[in-house]
């Protein structure tokens, strides 16, 4: 009985001081959350200020990271798509600059589209498979 009694003396010591971690835990929480500033000294508000400086610096890096990781992957699918010969311009051997003078914007917003070998203007003959569109602005 008396194992008994000290092995529950000691939960209870224990739960209390997992009580006053919570306790402080909610505290930081809610002074990061600019919440309950009242009795905070100075270095305590600068050394908030550092942690918050310092998180927001990890997760700009992170961030970054993240960026150049899709830039990376967008690059790597734009370089295998180019290498394709089914996507991309083709040359007509006109002289593309004087084609779109008469547009009023010098050629600004044109869109050109390289249809697939396999649509059905191509069976007509004849004429470039480059088309070009004015784009809306």
């Amino acid at each position: 009985m008396v194992v008994l009694m000290g092995v529950v003396q000691k939960m209870q010591e224990h739960l209390k001081k997992l009580k006053e971690v919570n306790r402080n835990l909610r505290r930081q929480i809610s002074q990061r959350m600019g919440e309950s500033l009242d009795g905070v000294s100075f270095e305590d508000l600068r050394s908030l200020e550092e942690d918050m400086e310092s998180s927001l610096k990890t997760i700009r890096e992170r961030k970054v990271r993240n960026v150049e990781e899709i830039h990376r992957s967008l690059l790597h699918e734009f370089n295998a798509i180019g290498e394709d010969p089914h996507y991309g311009l083709v040359d007509n051997g006109g002289d593309y600059e004087h084609s779109v003078i008469g547009y009023s914007n010098g050629g600004r917003g044109i869109l050109a589209l390289r249809l697939q070998p396999n649509h059905h203007n191509l069976h007509t003959g004849g004429g470039s498979d480059l088309t070009t569109f004015a784009l809306l602005e």
